[in-house]
């Protein structure tokens, strides 16, 4: 898995062996790529042969009411009782995340025998106790994500544990597994220091790099560590410019960074020849990207003389280009002019592509190898789904000869299972969350919406199940909550399982989700489209636009909209209420920013090298003071007219407290209807369950209050 060869690279980073924390995604070019997974898939039943039961609609007979049951909020949004599961290098051991059957308010890492489990019937949806070698994690940590050492012994993963919690400052912990559990070990110690990226040591199992910021908190230097003792050694010095570094696989030094231009915005791939006793070159220019161009490293070539990466120069969309290390010169392998390539699939050994994906509303799959498509149908024909699309394959074991399959219909949470490529049949593991497949959930639809300009914008489209149905009747207009994705760069919403529209569809709201103007995916001239364009101008004219249209077409009640969402999306709903106050009859902010010049200004500081580039895309709201209150939600409280709940996290180190607690003030003095809710020990993410179960129970209350259902 840690082989550049052998990479999986996913469209969304939700979960990646080398997380990138510098927290504008848009700006970060992993060198080390690994599997990563996100539920997003089209919908279908299960087949009768996995024994799984998905409820769908329920069925009707005319002129009846049909009563919906209600789906608890801790099967939505508790922790999930599996998720991730990782295979050992040696294919001997599964891990996973999982909850303790007597307190299911942290994840632990559960690791298991596959001697055992193959001994074994396929657990059944309820089990909650499977066999288990150890046990890892307290209560008190928050696990974001783990993943194997080589040696096939050690768990690595990843705890906020180097400040005040939800601060992000994520430190890397390891242990062994097999020696009781009992030596943990931060690997990365201190104060406000922050893991970047970790890459593996295919050759000496004791020895990883990983990017930390232990030096200089506004930059993240290479250090050498030794799994065992736990000792640092700088390796590679940040000379201020470098935002992403890279690894050569074959002699485990420090080959690749990234830098990004202060002038002009550009992003450069640097690299240097290493030789075989760690003797280096002089650092040459491989790929330069103009500011505007979207692109990314994915890999070397077998042979050594060329590489894989993405790029929009000389087109719109990104494609899948392969570079000779020498002569510059590029070939395009694939590319798609609707929107960006998503997934890409590297043969482990050959050196040509497998398989690629693209995702202009729903997933679709490209194979380039016959004996992997053919794979890919076989996991369909035993699996519990109908289509390849369906198909995740997140992991493997260092031969290939055992994948970790994630089967994700849009109807359940996921499901995952073992594959044995050769014997080429699968092992049923467990289900994400069993408890949901007793519920109707209601299906996504995707849809295409004109702006006001004529851009056609995606988005996805959430109904609630009928209670009173007629057969002669068509859907009445519902209740709508506008749901708004974050980001607002490198972030987009997509087609699949999504458990916040599944909430607010079980209560009667129908959701639409716009992949607005400024979102990813679609290519560099409609991401561009919404640089300068906040809170009055095109980005947010999308959202309206989007809401007339549910509106003009029957969907949405116009006297009962509300508008929701998170960061980004957080901003996007003060805009909304304060600058076209009629369109709302409520707002849902988390995470808001308010003042737009204030946030940039007190970012953390490792988002230094990012910083020029965000007020390209946002607008000089440091040398304009005009400009900043034109777009900032805050100087413009006196027209909002809808009840607001507003939601902040104490420790949030992008949108900080103080900025909030002046809006909440100010709103209050002008008799606004403002519900604050401050939860002291989170951050940018309200993570903590007995906070998520505080929060999603205010939401649905909040709702039920000012919004009719």
């Amino acid at each position: 898995l840690s082989s550049i060869s052998n990479c999986i690279v996913k469209r969304k980073m939700r979960t990646t062996f080398t997380i990138s924390l510098l927290l504008l995604r848009e700006c970060l070019f992993a060198f080390q790529i690994s599997p990563c997974h996100r539920s997003c898939t089209t919908q279908q039943h299960h087949r009768k042969n996995y024994q799984l039961k998905i409820t769908s609609q329920p069925q009707v007979i005319e002129d009846t009411e049909v009563k919906i049951p209600t789906i608890p909020r801790n099967l939505l949004f508790g922790n999930f009782q599996h998720r991730l599961p990782k295979l050992s290098p040696d294919g001997k051991y599964l891990a996973y995340l999982g909850t303790d059957p007597n307190d299911k308010s942290c994840y632990y890492i559960y690791v298991q025998s596959l001697f055992e489990l193959n001994g074994a019937s396929d657990y059944a949806d309820n089990d909650d106790q499977p066999l288990s070698v150890a046990k890892i994690g307290s209560p008190d940590e928050i696990i974001r994500n783990f993943f194997w050492a080589g040696d096939s012994q050690t768990i690595l993963y990843y705890v906020n544990s180097g400040g005040q919690p939800g601060d992000e400052n994520y430190h890397l912990w390891a242990v062994n597994v097999f020696d009781g559990v009992r030596f943990y070990r931060d690997l990365t110690p201190g104060d406000n220091v922050k893991v970047q990226d970790v890459f593996l040591n295919p050759w000496k199992s004791s020895e990883i790099m990983v990017a930390i910021n232990a030096r200089d908190s506004s930059l993240f230097d290479m250090y050498r560590c030794n799994l065992f003792t736990g000792e640092l050694v700088l390796d590679t010095m940040n000379p201020g410019n470098v935002i992403a570094w890279g690894v050569d696989p074959r002699t485990f030094q420090v080959q690749r960074s990234i830098i990004r231009n202060q002038t002009d915005d550009s992003t450069t791939i640097l690299m240097r020849d290493v030789t075989s006793d760690g003797q280096f070159g002089e650092w040459r220019e491989l790929y330069h990207y103009p500011y505007g161009e979207l692109g990314n490293f994915m890999g070397m070539g077998i042979d050594g003389r060329s590489c894989w990466i993405t790029s929009s120069c000389g087109r719109d969309t990104k494609a899948l280009l392969k570079l000779d290390l020498e002569t510059k010169e590029t070939s395009t392998i694939c590319e798609d002019p609707r929107c960006d390539i998503g997934e890409i699939i590297l043969d482990p050994e050959a050196d040509y592509v497998s398989m690629v994906s693209y995702e202009y509303e729903e997933r679709e799959l490209h194979f380039f190898n016959s004996n992997l498509e053919w794979h890919y149908n076989n996991l369909v024909r035993q699996g519990p789904v109908e289509k390849v699309s369906e198909v995740y394959v997140v992991g493997q074991n260092r031969d290939n000869s055992i994948w970790v399959v994630s089967y994700e219909p849009s109807n359940s949470p996921p499901i995952y299972a073992l594959y044995y490529a050769k014997q080429q049949r699968i092992k049923r593991l467990f289900c994400a969350q069993p408890g949901l497949l007793q519920y109707p959930i209601s299906p996504m639809q995707s849809v295409s919406i004109k702006a006001r300009d004529g851009l056609p914008l995606v988005a996805y489209l959430s109904r609630p199940f009928q209670t009173k149905v007629s057969l002669q009747d068509t859907k009445v207009p519902a209740p709508l909550v506008l749901l708004v994705h974050g980001g607002p760069w490198e972030e987009r919403d997509w087609y699949g399982f999504n458990p916040l529209a599944n909430f607010l569809t079980n209560r009667g709201y129908a959701v639409l989700q716009v992949n607005f103007r400024g979102s990813s995916g679609y290519g560099k001239a409609f991401s561009h489209k919404g640089d300068g364009e906040w809170g009055v101008g095109s980005m947010q004219h999308d959202l309206t636009d989007s809401v007339a249209w549910c509106v003009e077409n029957g969907i949405a009640d116009k006297n009962n909209i509300a508008i929701f969402g998170t960061s980004y999306g957080g901003y996007a709903a003060l805009s909304g209420l304060v600058f076209t106050p009629e369109l709302y009859k409520c707002g849902i902010a988390i995470a808001a920013p308010s003042d737009v010049k204030s946030m940039i200004e007190n970012v953390p500081t490792y988002w230094g090298p990012l910083r020029n580039t965000i007020l390209r895309r946002v607008g000089p709201v440091n040398e304009d003071e005009e400009f900043n209150r034109k777009i900032s939600p805050f100087y413009h409280l006196e027209k909002m007219k809808a009840p607001l709940l507003l939601v902040q996290g104490s420790n949030d180190v992008r949108v900080p407290q103080f900025d909030t607690d002046r809006m909440v003030a100010a709103l209050r003095e002008k008799k606004k209807d403002v519900e604050y809710v401050v939860y002291p020990d989170e951050g940018h993410s309200i993570l903590k369950l007995s906070n998520r179960a505080d929060f999603f129970e205010r939401i649905e209350l909040f709702l039920e209050k000012h919004l009719s259902s």
